[in-house]
């Protein structure tokens, strides 16, 4: 009788397969989970990005209105083909999050092993700051989603430098500008390629109407930003991230807070802390093997990237999204070398070397549940990160009937005059009709005739200032 070996099993065989599945059932999950259940709302920078997705003008581009604009774009055409709901808002984040997936598990198996790139994608996609980040209708989404193109592109452009790859290069860093903070990203390939010989070389290596060709390329994709920038300065602030005060101890405070602590005080809904301790330990070793492989490209680049990105959040801690694709890289290099370290140990024994996964898989599986119950318990019970977080439009929509009649407060009126747009309420500034529903905040603030009386009340299932519209009736 044949002895059976670890390979003839089927498990082994198709490990790989089953990674890739458990990793797309979980994002699937994760995916439904955050947009119908939980946090199930809108934080104020979805509807503020909303409400500038929606009055995106072609003939006042060359304004603050350029930044971001690829995001606002495909958030408008989601909002015009769904309406304005939730999921309309979410879409883009969702689409190019999944996007981000993809391109996060290329690098991945083009740096890594097949086992770690796996690993730490599914580690990467159940950190709360990815589980936040994918159903946020904002642009911090593309904070992600550029680096992790740029390095791609920038890796198969080292690998095969042709035309078409210094080209797509190029294109994507053209079109990365129009994100702020992702200059920084820029900045530290540029000075990965001043310092490292190799990277230096293929660059010097290039033809001259080669980089003329790719600088007007440049150039053509960033002139509308550049014409912005001419008319606005101010438009350079943002894109650096610079804030109004600098108040170092305090920024450092909470950046640490935000990071390590269960108490963050820059959260715009984002729960803490953004680094657990399982994965701390992961970057802190991915730290050290980065650091002792100082020759590599990889290496440059992240200890370059990583000094900067936090420079910037030590100066503006409300950017701190943007750690997310370092420390992610960190991860994956932590997972690697413990690896990598195992398997030096049992170099020709292929049952200890299976085995040492074992302990690994278990590591990455009970983090995948931490990260997920976590997650799933702060947003149903934490009141920090739910009080950022409305129901009104899912309220509105849901309890009332389709011939609604709504006042809103100034700050509303955009946000709703959409809802207008698209025949699905008609909003007034008088009382006019035999019933009219009321925000909260123009209750509080508008005079109401005394033939006007209280209806109902549509409260959300926050515990405190649950009360989100008054329908009132006449007579």
């Amino acid at each position: 009788m044949k002895n059976l070996k670890i390979s003839d099993f089927w498990i082994y065989k198709f490990r790989y397969q089953i990674g890739v599945g458990i990793l797309s059932l979980s994002y699937l999950a994760i995916i439904i989970y955050t947009l119908f259940f939980a946090p199930n709302g809108l934080t104020a920078g979805e509807i503020e990005s909303a409400k500038s997705s929606m009055n995106l003008n072609f003939s006042s581009i060359f304004s603050k209105n350029i930044l971001d604009f690829p995001f606002r774009f495909l958030q408008k055409t989601s909002i015009d083909i769904f309406g304005l709901s939730n999921f309309a808002i979410k879409l883009p984040s969702v689409f190019i999050s999944l996007c981000s997936i993809f391109f996060i598990t290329k690098i991945s198996g083009m740096w890594f092993s097949k086992r770690a790139s796996i690993l730490a994608s599914i580690i990467a996609i159940t950190s709360s700051q990815f589980f936040f980040i994918a159903q946020n209708g904002t642009s911090e989404i593309l904070y992600i989603f550029y680096p992790i193109l740029l390095i791609w592109s920038g890796m198969e452009f080292i690998k095969e430098p042709k035309k078409h790859q210094i080209f797509t290069l190029i294109s994507i860093l053209g079109l990365s500008f129009y994100t702020p903070l992702s200059s920084y990203i820029t900045l530290a390939f540029l000075i990965t390629i001043l310092v490292h010989p190799h990277l230096r070389f293929i660059i010097k290596k290039l033809p001259n109407y080669q980089k003329i060709a790719a600088l007007i390329l440049f150039l053509t994709i960033t002139s509308p930003l550049l014409v912005s920038i001419f008319f606005d300065f101010s438009i350079l602030k943002i894109i650096f991230g610079i804030p109004n005060s600098l108040k170092l101890f305090e920024n450092i405070k909470s950046l640490v807070l935000a990071l390590f602590g269960f108490s963050n005080p820059i959260s715009n809904g984002m729960i803490s802390p953004i680094i657990n301790p399982a994965t701390s330990i992961l970057v802190a070793i991915g730290l050290y093997f980065t650091f002792i492989a100082k020759h590599s490209a990889k290496s440059y680049l992240i200890n370059i990237w990583t000094t900067i990105l936090l420079l910037v959040c030590i100066i503006n801690p409300t950017t701190i999204t943007i750690l997310f694709t370092p420390i992610l890289i960190l991860t994956i290099t932590g997972l690697q070398g413990l690896i990598n370290t195992w398997y030096a140990l049992f170099p020709k024994n292929p049952y200890a070397r299976i085995f040492g996964l074992i302990p690994i898989s278990i590591f990455v599986f009970n983090l995948l549940i931490t990260n997920l119950s976590v997650f799933a318990l702060s947003y149903r019970y934490s009141p920090q990160p739910l009080a950022a977080f409305s129901q009104d439009l899912d309220i509105l929509l849901e309890k009332t009937d389709s011939n609604r009649i709504l006042m809103v407060s100034k700050n509303e009126e955009d946000f709703y005059k959409t809802l207008e747009r698209q025949g699905r309420v008609k909003v007034k500034n008088k009382f006019e009709d035999s019933e009219v529903i009321l925000s909260k905040e123009a209750y509080q603030n508008v005079k109401i005739p005394v033939n006007y009386s209280i209806k109902r009340i549509l409260v959300s299932n926050r515990k405190y200032n649950a009360d989100r519209f008054y329908v009132l009736r006449r007579g």
